[in-house]
Parts: C-alpha cells; sequence; structure tokens
C-alpha cells in the first residue's frame, strides 16, 4: 500500500505528494469526483484466418524472391502459416503466435507474415486491449513496410470501420484530458515557481553573510596571536560560531530550495498525477489505433 505524506508543513494547499507503490514521489490533486477513464470499446469484425494469396510457383522458387534465400526456406514458412492459421481458426492464438514467430524469424519481412501475426494479435481485428496492441503495433508497422495490398485490403474490410470508431471517439477525449492536464500544471506552476523562486533568494541572502563570516574567521585566526591583548582570539571565536549558524541555517534553506525545485520538476512530468497519465494512456492507445489503421488503409 502506498505511503502518503506531506513533504513540508504547507497544510493549507490542495497539492499533497506521497510515495507510491513503486517508492516514486507522486503530486496528489485534491478534487471532488474521479477523473475520467478514455472509453475503450471497438466494434465486432471478422476476418477469416484462412486468407492465403495464391503463390506464383516460377517466381517463389526460382531464387528471385527476396525474402526467401532457398526453397526450403518458403516450404517451412508457408507450413508454419497454415498451422498458424488453423489454430487461430480454432481458437488456439497462442499457438499460433508461437508458429508465427518461427515464420517471422525465418523471413522478417515477408508481408504475409506480418499480416497474419497482426490478425493473430487482435483477433481478427475485433480485440484492440492494451495486452493485444502491445504485439500488434510492432506487427501494423510490418504491415505497412511489407504486405502485399491484397493483405492490407483483407484486414481493412476485417477491421477499418472498428478502428476508425473507434479512433473518432477517442480524439476528443485524448483532446479533453490533454486541455485539463495542461491547465493544471499551468494553475500549480505559478505557486511552485513563485515558491522557488523565494528559496533562491532566501538561500543567497544566507549564503552571503556565511561567506563574509567564514573569511573573517580566516583572517583573525591567521593574526589571533598577534595581539597581546587576545582581541584577535576573541574575534575568531565569534566570528566561528556566526559562520557555524549561518551555515546550519544554509543548509535548512538548501533542503527548502531542493523541496520546491523538485516540485516544478515533478508538476511538468504527466506521469507524477492521475490525469496526466490517464492522458498518457489515452494518448498511446490513440497513436496504437492509428498505426493500425494507417497501415491497413494506406
Amino acid at each position: 500500500m502506498a505511503e502518503e505524506r506531506l513533504i513540508d508543513d504547507d497544510k493549507d494547499k490542495k497539492y499533497r505528494f506521497r510515495i507510491n507503490a513503486d517508492g516514486e514521489e507522486e503530486l496528489i490533486i485534491d478534487e471532488g469526483g474521479e477523473d475520467e477513464k478514455p472509453a475503450q470499446r471497438g466494434e465486432d469484425a471478422q476476418l477469416s484466418f484462412d486468407h492465403a494469396p495464391d503463390i506464383d510457383e516460377e517466381y517463389a522458387y526460382g531464387g528471385e524472391d527476396p525474402h526467401y534465400e532457398t526453397h526450403e526456406e518458403k516450404e517451412a514458412v508457408a507450413a508454419l502459416l497454415e498451422k498458424a492459421r488453423a489454430d487461430a481458426g480454432e481458437g488456439n492464438f497462442s499457438t499460433a503466435l508461437e508458429y508465427i514467430a518461427e515464420a517471422k524469424d525465418i523471413a522478417p519481412e515477408d508481408g504475409e507474415v506480418a499480416a497474419l501475426e497482426l490478425a493473430v494479435y487482435t483477433r481478427g481485428l475485433t480485440d484492440f486491449s492494451p495486452v493485444a496492441l502491445e504485439g500488434a503495433v510492432p506487427a501494423a508497422k510490418r504491415v505497412a513496410q511489407f504486405s502485399s495490398a491484397e493483405d492490407k485490403l483483407a484486414l481493412k474490410e476485417a477491421g477499418a470501420d472498428a478502428l476508425n470508431s473507434m479512433i473518432c471517439a477517442l480524439q476528443p477525449q485524448v483532446e479533453e484530458l490533454k486541455e485539463r492536464n495542461e491547465q493544471g500544471k499551468a494553475e500549480r506552476a505559478v505557486g511552485f515557481e513563485a515558491d522557488n523562486k523565494k528559496s533562491i533568494i532566501r538561500l543567497v541572502a544566507l549564503l552571503i553573510p556565511f561567506v563574509v563570516t567564514l573569511a573573517l574567521t580566516i583572517y583573525f585566526s591567521t593574526v589571533m596571536y598577534a595581539d597581546t591583548s587576545g582581541t584577535n582570539i576573541i574575534l575568531t571565536i565569534v566570528f566561528a560560531a556566526l559562520a557555524f549558524v549561518f551555515f546550519i541555517i544554509c543548509v535548512f534553506a538548501a533542503r527548502a530550495l531542493n523541496i520546491t525545485a523538485r516540485r516544478v520538476r515533478m508538476n511538468r512530468d504527466n506521469s507524477r498525477t492521475q490525469v496526466g497519465r490517464d492522458y498518457e494512456a489515452a494518448n498511446s492507445r490513440l497513436e496504437a489505433l492509428r498505426t493500425i489503421y494507417n497501415a491497413i488503409t494506406e
């Protein structure tokens, strides 16, 4: 369970700082209600895992295909894809992905392998959960680069409409979260930067007398026996004591500066607030969906 504490004695402010479960400090804004979470719902779409474009035998086995060095490699990939389609058709997606991984090791630039990998990760372009997107996005990038127009068309017919609907629904949520996040950071920055400026001025103001008293201490310590009356010894002790006092005060002032400077840095970090994390998650999801959509439609 996360440990929550106040950074300093500023208890009037509406901002709190806590140590989360990962041991990192985060900024908490005391506001009513919970931040809205971006919706994650798509329309059902279907994609046949039996899709396999016809292979031109003369092209495939003449050593002219840039994806394969030998006839055996081409046959091995074809066999693996057939097994992957069969397992995906039966709902054994994890096993299908294992076959696809083997095929990808043999032919990393094969567009048919990339298209099937994208289809399997997304369950025929119907599952766009965070777990599915983690593997689907790299596959989509390979689809955009290597897949044929026929493979892209099959993927587009299966899921482009659902993807477009999800993107259109998520876009205004991302914009709203971004606006709330930036507005919150701007409002907090006014107070945080003002406090930080005060801390800098306070520390500099304390450092000056510390340096002066330290310099006088050093000077009188070099001549404290030159005066037989003992005046220089007394002055050395007095200035040394003052330098020590100012040093202690400077330590506390430096600590206060560290706190205010850390607040300024934390305020710029989206991960330090709930609304910032919500924005990053929603924006990341939006970019992932766009990557897949662009890969199968362009």
